[in-house]
Parts: structure tokens; sequence; C-alpha cells
């Protein structure tokens, strides 16, 4: 019988107050039949000093298996009996069985990597990162998960493919990042940020595409009020501070970042009512602002503002977030390990490509080649437009049959160059161009001669 069923019948044969202790004695019952999630230590989280072995503990009894390659365990998993090797970077799953009851999952993102030693993890609350921690659904990221080692994490989630940013790989210095389109694409976050009275850091490696005001992180209440959020404005940057529905922010000058490019930006609230915004390392703007409250922010966004009506356009690389000012030195410091990281220094601009052949025009069809920097992909259009990191990839020389604009540009380390342009003029009558409005089918009318073939 179904637990409501006995319920229904306790409450036809019995007082109803005795009907409430009799329930309320089951779901103890039940309650205390629960099986404990096991414990994985070391825990998520990034490690200046490697962990070269994690280890499982549960309740006495409780038989614990494991996964390491991302997928949930059950009781056909690898039991757990000694400590786990790891290399660079695992994710563990655990789970935990009492009688046969199964706990939840407990899962660990462990990232070993000794150029984060300058990193403070103290007020650290949010970390994202390209390389790790990104739960894929083919090249959709469907979970960003907190490395942080935060309690509870504080990852980014969401559940819609539409909404979901795309996995670029490589997009700078050999590692991902993950695309937003400007229009859909957006991440909730699972835990609040409460106490700012201590200040606010955001640091943030990100390619800004969109030419308009787009909104990168945001958290918020309704209002907006007790908003703090970080958006890029054209080729400016700007940070915005409220307390309560007082709005305050700061702006840096134009042309601050160019478009396609990744920048670092990072942002610093004192606590004290003053700010300062920084692109690669160099403070762009300060000002007084608006302290900062200790209020529950319920609305939580990446990619977008807190309404999520507004979405942000780019690539992001790697986003850490405090919940306090970081002092002069600490900044420096995370400055550092992301330029180190991602050669922020030299990844400022491409080459452009060079074709073969230059602007001429053709006695006949010809091919033309492409060349560039050794570590450049190159994409191509042949129909006049512009081309994007979204057109075909060069893999072999272009054959130029008729007239014919072909527009390349080279992508290294996530950086797009100009565009290289040559138009390729041939003689239409011998070598036309295809029609997109000639529609007719094509014929092909064999007639063997009439002359009788000896025999």
């Amino acid at each position: 019988m179904k637990l409501v069923d006995q319920i229904k019948l306790l409450q036809r044969r019995t007082p109803a107050y005795f009907a409430v202790s009799v329930f309320l004695q089951i779901a103890a019952a039940a309650a205390a039949l629960a099986t404990t999630a096991p414990t994985i230590t070391p825990g998520t989280g990034v490690y200046s000093k490697v962990e070269s072995s994690v280890t499982i503990s549960g309740d006495p009894g409780d038989s614990l298996y494991f996964t390491t390659n991302g997928s949930n365990p059950t009781s056909s998993s690898t039991p757990y009996t000694t400590p786990i090797s790891i290399g660079s970077s695992a994710t563990i799953k655990a789970i935990a069985y009492a009688s046969g009851v199964p706990s939840s999952v407990t899962t660990a993102y462990i990232d070993n990597e000794v150029n984060t030693l300058p990193v403070p993890r103290s007020g650290l609350k949010l970390w994202l990162k390209g390389d790790f921690g990104t739960v894929l659904s083919g090249s959709n990221i469907t979970q960003w998960s907190d490395l942080s080692g935060s309690s509870p994490a504080n990852n980014a989630t969401q559940g819609t493919a539409a909404n979901q940013a795309l996995l670029v790989n490589p997009a700078i210095n050999g590692l991902p990042s993950g695309a937003f389109n400007g229009s859909s694409r957006r991440y909730t976050l699972a835990n609040q940020f409460t106490n700012l009275t201590s200040g606010f850091s955001l640091f943030v490696v990100m390619k800004p595409i969109a030419t308009a005001t787009k909104t990168f992180f945001a958290t918020s209440n309704t209002g907006p009020a007790d908003l703090v959020s970080l958006e890029n404005v054209n080729t400016q940057v700007r940070a915005n501070f409220y307390n309560g529905t007082t709005a305050s922010s700061i702006i840096t000058p134009t042309n601050t970042i160019t478009l396609s490019k990744f920048w670092l930006v990072d942002v610093v609230h004192n606590g004290s009512a003053s700010a300062s915004l920084a692109v690669n390392g160099d403070v762009k703007v300060s000002g007084t602002v608006q302290n900062l409250a200790n209020v529950a922010r319920t609305q939580n966004i990446v990619g977008a503002n807190n309404t999520q009506a507004s979405f942000w356009n780019g690539e992001l690389a790697e986003l850490l977030v405090f919940d306090r000012a970081v002092t002069e030195t600490e900044r420096k410091n995370i400055q550092g390990y992301l330029f180190n990281r991602y050669q922020l220094d030299t990844a400022t601009a491409a080459t452009a490509p060079i074709f073969s052949v230059g602007t001429s025009t053709l006695t006949a069809p010809q091919e033309v080649a492409i060349a560039g920097p050794s570590n450049a992909e190159f994409k191509f259009t042949v129909d006049g437009s512009t081309p994007t990191a979204a057109s075909p990839t060069y893999t072999q020389p272009i054959r130029i049959n008729y007239t014919t604009t072909l527009k390349a540009i080279a992508i290294a380390n996530g950086i797009t160059s100009g565009v290289t342009t040559a138009t390729y003029t041939l003689d239409s009558t011998r070598w036309p161009a295809p029609s997109s409005s000639d529609t007719r089918a094509l014929e092909m009318n064999l007639q063997l001669p009439t002359v009788a073939i000896p025999q």
C-alpha cells in the first residue's frame, strides 16, 4: 500500500492528531533509512600544489562506487577500495549504497595547476574555466562547473540547448572558450552574492563581439536593485554598482578595447565607495561609486543582464569573482597569472594572409593558394562577403573558374586578422559564372554517328 493510501486509511480510522503523529513517525523512519552521500577528498578546486590521489569515504558498512569519465556511478561501477591516482585533472563521481539504498551522487572537479599559486582563494566565490569543468552535450556547454571551492558550488547552468554557449577549441593560446551569440545564450548561477560590504572583484578573459551595450555578468534584485554588473558598450567597458536602487557606474574611454579580440578586464570595488576598472593590466578609469549592501541577490547571471532580456555577444575563456576587494598586490598577481596563461601580451594581433595570385585578369581558370602565420587557421569566402570564424576553412588551393572575389582572414590564438581581398576577372563569354536564376535542368543529348562503321 502506498504511503498516501496508508495516511488516508489512518484518517478514516483514527483521530486527526494521531494520523499526523503516525505520518511524522513514518517520515522520520524514511529519513533514517536514507543513505549518506560519500565524501571525496580533495574536493572540487584548482590546486597549486599537485594532488596525486583521491580518497572516498562514507558511513561504516556502506559500499562505495565511483567513475572517472563524468558519468553517474551505480552499483555496477568500479568499487572503491584504495585511493584513486589522478593526473593533471580529474572528474570523480561517487555514490554510496547501504542495504541496497543509494545515496545522492557526490562530484569533485579537481584541477592541478601549479601556475595558479598567485591566485588568492580567500573570498573567491566563482571560478569558471573554459578548459576544465565544462559539462558538454556535443559542443554545447550544459553546465559550467564552479572551481572556486565554494560550498555549495556556484555552478552556472542552462537547461535549454538553444541557450547554451558553444565550446570553441582552440580559442586563445591553445585553450578553449565558450561562445555566446548575443540573442539567447546565458547561464544562471546556483548561489547568490549576498554580503558585498567588503567590496567586489571580478577578473575575466573575454572576447567581446557586439557593437552595442551588452551585459556580461550581473548579480541583482528586481528593479534593478543592489545591482553589480559588467558590460561592454561598443569599444568601452562599464561597471555598475547599485545601493538599493541608487545607481552609480564607471566607464572606460572610447576605444579601450577592440572588438573580436581577447582582453583581460578586471574591476575592483574597494568597499569604501571607490572602484577602478583595468584592461590588460592598465587601470583605465577609477571613481566614486555607491557602497554595496549585505542583501541576498536573487538574479545571478552570466551572459545576459539581470532580467535575461539583453544578451552578451562574445567568447568567455576564464572568470573569477570575489566577494571582497582584492589588494593591489593580489590584483597584480591575478593579472599576471591570466596574462601568462593566455599570452595576452602577444595575443593582440594576427597577420593577414597572402594570396599566391593578386588581383588580376586571368586568361584561363587558375588555382590560388593562401599562406600566412604557421599557427593560423585561414577562413575564406568567394561570394564577396566578409569571412568569419564560421566561414569555410582553407585546406587546399582554391580554383578560380570564373570572375570571383576571394576574401580571407587568419585566426591565430583566438585573434582575427584583417581581411585580404583579391578580384580575379575572366572572360565571361568563355567562362561564365553560374546563375542562381537559371533553374533549367541540365540536358545532355548524345547522338551516335550515322556513318556506317566498317565491318
